[in-house]
């Protein structure tokens, strides 16, 4: 399968403060606006688009490269590239989101990850990736639906259930499925930051709210 890849985060408790981002009145309708900015490398609508499958994989395996040295300026090039021998390929759509994502463009990111969802809708990681975009904007009810249809098709990600576990929190809910969410992320991820996190994240969410209260 052709790489396309998911964005992996620090956990909660070691992140740095997140840029919040004001979106306009629809995150999708910016994205819409914003992409009439994009080069024209590589058009998005096409009666009979060039399709030359073949070369933008191999430019999106060169970028994959370059992302893994933060090399996101040259990725972006190599992406751009990609997309303009096969304008549906969609792994080169969603790490260019990728890259916009770092590069804090999040209306660009979020276009290129709904791009991505419409060619590979049986493929989670762009969802997952569409939902950072909008935690970062603050904007956490859809962050965790997008989350949520990324772990629907992979209930056992780490990588899934940490996302939308950590946007839960962030919102504030204390419900039992949240504290089996995150006892099952304790369980399944790899990452000791994460599974800290989880841990003692649970630990709170069963302590009284008020701790006087019962004195």
């Amino acid at each position: 399968m052709q790489p396309a890849l998911t964005l992996q985060i620090e956990a909660p408790l070691v992140m740095r403060q997140t840029i919040i981002f004001i979106l306009g009145s629809t995150l999708l309708a910016a994205c819409h606006a914003a992409n009439s900015t994009v080069s024209s490398e590589y058009q998005t609508v096409g009666k009979y688009p060039r399709r030359d499958t073949d070369a933008a994989r191999r430019e999106n395996e060169a970028a994959l490269g370059l992302m893994a040295r933060q090399d996101y300026s040259a990725a972006e090039q190599a992406l751009r590239r990609a997309l303009a021998q096969d304008v549906m390929f969609g792994p080169a759509h969603n790490n260019l989101g990728l890259v916009y994502y770092h590069q804090s463009q999040l209306y660009l990111a979020a276009w290129e990850f709904q791009y991505a969802i419409k060619l590979m809708p049986n493929q989670p990681e762009a969802r997952n990736n569409l939902g950072l975009v909008f935690e970062a904007s603050g904007k956490l009810d859809q962050a965790i639906d997008s989350y949520g249809q990324a772990l629907k098709s992979e209930p056992d990600n780490p990588q899934f259930l940490g996302n939308c576990a950590r946007a839960r929190v962030r919102r504030g809910d204390t419900s039992d499925d949240l504290r089996q969410m995150l006892a099952k992320l304790a369980v399944l991820d790899s990452r000791p930051d994460w599974v800290i996190w989880a841990r003692q994240t649970l630990v709170l969410m069963k302590r009284p709210a008020n701790p006087d209260a019962s004195h």
